[in-house]
């Protein structure tokens, strides 16, 4: 088996962030240095968000261009170069592969639904079916790429993570998920799942709210208490 992959938080967010627009938005890639620190900081699709800084993430790219994970690229006349991730041509992966691995790095531990919702904004995700699949495969990819958290035999609110990090998080993350909380990315306290719940609902009903009232606008009727 090939030897584990080794990354710290800011490498997955980088890398994390240089997959995802490859498949997002493929037109303005590879990335310049200051679109990429846009894409770190980014608010949403991100957690934990975090506030990096160009000279930080330059010295991460350098750091990944000598594992040949990163690479620059010069276009015609330009003397500034932009960047593109190598990691997933290393790895052989295919499209569906990627998106799910970089969801895992931006995002952290998610459950089946979350994945491929999420996932599915880079490649297609048809089903959870299709989304085992490609989390089967990155669990047997050698070195492996993803476990499941959930023990066997469990269906509902199936959770997975991906394994490009230190094995004493890992040791972390899978006692969290056994003692019944919700597993966070590196940098940020675990959350009981019940808290993490209510925080999903809350937000859906405030949605949800919204929808309505702008309906409601829309149709001139008098807003409802």
């Amino acid at each position: 088996m090939a030897e584990a992959i080794v990354l710290s938080a800011d490498e997955l967010r980088v890398l994390g962030v240089l997959i995802e627009k490859s498949l997002c938005t493929p037109q303005y890639y590879p990335l310049t240095l200051n679109a990429l620190v846009t894409g770190c900081n980014q608010k949403s699709n991100r957690e934990p968000v975090v506030e990096m800084v160009e000279d930080e993430i330059d010295e991460i790219l350098i750091g990944l261009q000598g594992r040949q994970m990163a690479s620059q690229v010069f276009g015609a006349g330009s003397r500034a170069g932009k960047w593109r991730q190598e990691l997933t041509s290393m790895l052989e992966l295919d499209g569906p592969m990627m998106a799910v691995l970089a969801e895992l790095f931006l995002r952290g531990p998610q459950t089946l639904g979350e994945l491929r919702t999420r996932a599915s904004r880079m490649k297609p995700i048809a089903d959870l079916a299709m989304l085992e699949g490609v989390l089967a495969l990155l669990a047997a990819h050698s070195p492996r790429l993803a476990m499941r958290l959930t023990p066997p035999g469990v269906r509902r609110g199936v959770r997975w993570c991906h394994c490009m990090q230190s094995e004493a998080l890992l040791s972390q993350i899978k006692l969290a998920e056994e003692s019944g909380v919700d597993a966070s990315p590196a940098g940020s306290a675990p959350r009981p799942k019940s808290t993490a719940r209510i925080d999903q609902l809350e937000a859906e009903i405030e949605a949800l709210k919204k929808r309505v009232g702008s309906l409601e606008e829309n149709l001139g009727v008098t807003p409802t208490a």
